[in-house]
């Protein structure tokens, strides 16, 4: 957990932090850094009232820079003039505010570095991306996935990115308010608890949900690509879980480095060569890392025995590591799409939550051994596959 540690013995300039941060971040009073209470992330508020009046302001922000750990380092100051400012920054600190600050300065300050400390220092918890030619299909496997993981981890969040409306609210049956856009504008004083108070929240499960259009059924304006991924950082310090639905996501630079941040990344798609081709076009847009591209899963939506295209041969082509089946039942998923009520939740899910059950034990990013050439089928391109099941037909006739 986040805390603000305070190097002063007054106890009203501590409340008043605490006040400031409307008590979602704890405060600790100390007088030096111990080495055992730097643990996790945490901002440093040196008290300039407290250094002792033979030791110059620039020596003692030097020491605290020193032993903080990369922590960043807040001074307090008797007067923000710019010689104390300019000492200060000089030896080290990445703010200043003045003691008698109001709230709000003290908040928009500590915040913005409490987060930078959240997303460098803080473990993070696990991020799956979810990306397909089939936007549906991907934003259900990614609310059932997210449901399932509620069951053994305290706080998930699922992030859809579907336009023009959000799928995965329709699925769990609530009404999203709070976007993506929104939370990219309190970026700097979002923490873990304010997101918890403000993003639209499942009731049965306590799957909390943030959208790309925050319920206004439009795509949002002002928002670059950075600005999504520095959210999806901090998201993930905030989250023990946080799944992403890339859904409309389509900027090749953005989803390159979410597939880098993610511990997993699961590509959805029907057993359709039509969609594969589409697939395959993504991935090729997108360019990820050999290393990413590799641990790449394929989850074979909607999949039929019958069908010649299989789960294997399809990775192959798609220069991906593995794949897994994923039996869905069209009649199933249409009444619990239209209910509102997740087959994640139903008593008996069948193959088809068997399936997700196995995606969401799944922890980090599948190493596989290189792919090797496929022997007695070329492939490695579509319309050589189309052939191969083409082929295999005709034998069957």
């Amino acid at each position: 957990m986040a805390r603000i540690l305070l190097l002063s013995v007054d106890r009203a300039l501590a409340e008043a932090i605490g006040e400031a941060m409307a008590g979602r971040v704890p405060v600790e009073l100390m007088q030096a850094l111990e080495p055992d209470r730097l643990d996790g992330p945490a901002v440093v508020v040196v008290d300039s009232a407290a250094i002792p009046p033979e030791r110059s302001l620039a020596a003692a922000v030097a020491a605290v820079v020193g032993s903080a750990g990369g922590r960043p380092v807040v001074v307090a100051v008797e007067r923000a003039d710019s010689d104390e400012i300019l000492r200060a920054v000089r030896a080290g600190a990445d703010d200043v505010v003045p003691r008698n600050a109001d709230g709000r300065e003290l908040a928009e300050v500590i915040s913005r570095l409490l987060n930078g400390a959240l997303v460098d220092q803080g473990e993070g918890g696990r991020l799956t991306l979810l990306l397909g030619p089939d936007q549906h299909a991907a934003a259900i496997v990614a609310t059932d996935l997210a449901l399932l993981r509620c069951r053994e981890r305290p706080s998930v969040l699922l992030v859809d990115c579907t336009l023009p409306t959000s799928t995965c609210e329709a699925y769990l049956d609530i009404k999203a308010g709070y976007g993506l856009a929104t939370a990219i504008a309190e970026l700097e004083r979002l923490d873990a608890s304010l997101l918890a108070s403000t993003v639209a929240r499942h009731p049965a499960s306590g799957l909390m949900l943030l959208t790309f259009d925050g319920g206004t059924g439009a795509e949002p304006v002002g928002i670059a690509p950075g600005d999504i991924a520095s959210l999806v950082r901090l998201l993930r310090a905030c989250c023990s879980d946080v799944i992403l639905c890339a859904g409309s996501l389509r900027h090749p630079a953005l989803l390159r480095e979410l597939g880098t941040l993610a511990d997993r990344v699961e590509l959805v798609c029907p057993q359709s060569i039509r969609e594969l081709e589409d697939a395959r076009r993504l991935l090729d847009r997108i360019a990820f890392e050999p290393s990413v591209r590799k641990g790449i899963r394929l989850l074979v939506w909607n999949h039929l025995p019958g069908v010649l295209l299989g789960g294997q041969r399809m990775a192959q082509v798609l220069e991906i590591g593995a794949s897994l089946d994923i039996p869905a039942d069209p009649v199933r998923l249409s009444n619990a799409l239209n209910s509102g009520q997740p087959l994640a939740l139903a008593p008996a899910g069948g193959a088809y939550l068997q399936a997700l059950r196995r995606v969401a034990d799944c922890r980090g990013r599948a190493r596989q051994a290189p792919l090797r050439a496929p022997q007695g089928w070329a492939l490695q391109r579509i319309d050589k596959l189309r052939g191969a099941v083409l082929g295999m037909v005709e034998a069957r006739r």
